[in-house]
């Protein structure tokens, strides 16, 4: 029994695809091109589209106020240009004339009598520039002041408080005697609190003695280095008596020398003062006629130039604003993949094919195995 030979699938017609390709195409433009033009309707005017065959057609139009009010500037426009025209005859007779003003020379120096700036030197002396100075004291001679002790056995201090000792002594004994006679005990806690008190108190005098000892060593040592620093103020200020003498005697020379600066720099200055003062009025004179000379320049060529400031200022006029119609960005359209889909389609089939193909050829290729078996099996 035999089968069927298998056959591939027809070769698809391409061509025919393509032209159904390119008609889909076609009809996708169409419609990106419709969305993507809408007609327009705004308060200033409409923007109408249409197609005549695949040639659109734009139409916009203005309301009947703004029509009306663009009829109106562009006669306002007219009459203006008209007028210009006239402007343009009256400017071309006068630029056709050579423009000759009538002006004086530019001073462009100042007379030479101006005399020069005074520039000579001075002759105001040397002034002093040192004197003699003193020589200072610069220690003080401490071997009579009185030392830190009252003498050599004992300081102050010591001597206060050889003469508080008996009387803290005899205190702290009557402070025990009392406290015996009051029955407490030493170690208790009243009598530690009794002896607390005590021992305070003659912290606090003796404290007191020696702060006492202590100003009255330094009062005694501050009188003998005042009076030590006496005598050397006195030698020092007698030196600088003498300083200052010296010190006044040159500064009177100097102060002559610079009154009489002052004075040649006072008459020297008094000089040039007048000398700048006539540059000055020259100098003015000469601006003063450059001045007037530019003002009649300005006013001859402002009378010039009239006739065409008048021409600008008449073609100048502002123009009405037309409305802005803003386009519609539509989304597009894709077109039918006709031609893939052939191509996909052929390529399905041919796939199918090769795989009955495959199990086709497979199949014989197993029979023919088993055929070869059989037959060895039935020679032995």
């Amino acid at each position: 029994m035999g089968k069927k030979k298998a056959t591939p699938p027809p070769v698809p017609d391409y061509t025919a695809a393509a032209a159904a390709q390119a008609i889909a195409n076609s009809d996708a433009a169409r419609a990106t091109a419709k969305l993507s033009n809408p007609n327009i309707y705004g308060p200033l005017g409409n923007q109408t589209v249409s197609y005549e065959g695949d040639i659109p057609t734009i139409r916009q139009t203005l309301t009947p106020d703004a029509q009306a009010t663009l009829e109106a500037q562009q006669g306002v426009e007219r009459s203006l240009a008209e007028l210009g025209q006239q402007g343009t005859q009256q400017a071309s007779e006068i630029l056709g004339t050579p423009f000759n003003p009538n002006l004086p020379g530019i001073d462009t120096s100042i007379a030479e009598s101006v005399s020069p700036v005074n520039q000579a030197a001075f002759n105001a002396g040397s002034a002093q520039r040192s004197v003699a100075g003193p020589t200072f004291q610069q220690g003080i001679d401490t071997s009579g002041i009185a030392a830190m002790p009252v003498n050599a056995g004992m300081t102050g201090q010591q001597a206060i408080m050889s003469r508080l000792q008996p009387q803290l002594t005899q205190n702290e004994n009557a402070t025990r005697q009392r406290l015996a006679n009051q029955g407490l005990v030493t170690g208790g806690e009243a009598y530690n609190n009794e002896m607390r008190t005590m021992g305070q108190n003659r912290n606090d005098l003796e404290l007191q003695a020696a702060a006492q000892g202590i100003n009255l060593d330094a009062m005694m040592n501050q009188q003998g280095f005042e009076q030590a620093a006496a005598r050397g103020q006195f030698g020092n200020e007698a030196q600088l008596n003498q300083f200052q003498a010296a010190l006044q005697n040159a500064g009177m020379g100097n102060t002559a020398l610079q009154q009489d600066y002052q004075n040649q720099l006072a008459a020297q200055t008094a000089q040039n003062a007048a000398i700048a003062q006539n540059y000055n009025q020259q100098m003015g004179m000469a601006q003063f006629g450059n001045e007037a000379q530019q003002q009649s320049l300005d006013q001859q060529l402002t009378l010039r130039n009239q006739p065409l400031n008048q021409i600008t200022g008449l073609m100048s006029g502002s123009q009405i604003q037309m409305p802005q119609f803003q386009g519609y960005q539509g989304a597009n359209i894709a077109a039918a993949p006709i031609y893939q889909g052939v191509q996909d389609t052929f390529q399905g089939q041919m796939d199918q094919y090769g795989i009955r193909q495959q199990a086709k050829n497979n199949m014989m290729s197993g029979l023919m195995g088993l055929g070869g078996s059989l037959g060895g099996a039935a020679m032995m």
